[in-house]
């Protein structure tokens, strides 16, 4: 009986262990829309813009006190924002975002990992989202949702508020290498809220395995820029 007690403490210490050493899933970078994206104030977690010339990201949109980025996309202007990275074929990438206008092509509004030919491109319109090369899935988008970008190389699964809406292959590309979000045609114009931009590029991963940034307890990064809650 003592050879049993011991054998059993040393895998329950086996155990123990083992789930101490496994590392939690976390996010790399989060963007909470308290500052524009490419103010230098942020440090080291500032994005690079591409626009056009002659304007400033305060040219198209506002942070308003809810805590929101707020786009008014007009039609002759682009402005995204990118954060470049040398490897994304393991890359989750998610955003709380609603869009009330969008009369343009699909990059008009936006999210995507650019990542050569393995890029997974997602437009975002208020009665849908598509995925360049995997599909649509129809939802009303005037609403705040969670949308989720788990990349494999040129595979992707996508969710919405945690539940796996698209699954398939890319058949777009980019040259450049980087999460990038905001208004990216000149011959569309949109109005788009922004509440958060988080992305890791430790992996692939499901809300189960790495949960969506409103149900973490992020050190009280992201108390300030939840807005008001649309999504239980």
């Amino acid at each position: 009986m003592r050879r049993m007690g011991l054998a059993l403490s040393l895998a329950l210490l086996v155990v123990i262990v083992y789930a101490y050493e496994v590392p939690a899933q976390s996010w790399e970078l989060i963007y909470t829309c308290d500052k524009f994206p490419d103010d230098p104030a942020l440090g080291d977690d500032i994005w690079t813009v591409f626009r056009t010339d002659g304007i400033e990201s305060s040219d198209i949109g506002e942070l308003n006190p809810a805590g929101e980025f707020h786009l008014t996309d007009p039609d002759n202007m682009v402005t995204f924002y990118m954060r470049p990275h040398d490897d994304l074929s393991n890359t989750t990438m998610e955003a709380r975002v609603k869009v009330i206008s969008q009369d343009g092509v699909w990059y008009t509004c936006f999210m995507e990992i650019m990542d050569g030919a393995n890029t997974i491109a997602m437009g975002l319109f208020p009665d849908h989202i598509t995925v360049s090369g995997i599909g649509d899935h129809f939802l009303d988008m005037t609403e705040y949702h969670v949308l989720r970008i788990a990349k494999t190389d040129g595979d992707a699964i996508i969710y919405v508020d945690d539940e796996q809406v698209l699954e398939g292959h890319t058949d777009y590309s980019d040259d450049r290498h980087s999460p990038s979000f905001g208004a990216g045609s000149t011959g569309g114009a949109a109005e788009h809220y922004w509440d958060y931009v988080a992305y890791t590029t430790k992996g692939a991963f499901s809300p189960e395995e790495l949960s969506n940034l409103l149900a973490v307890e992020s050190e009280g990064k992201v108390a300030t820029c939840w807005g008001t809650l649309k999504y239980q």
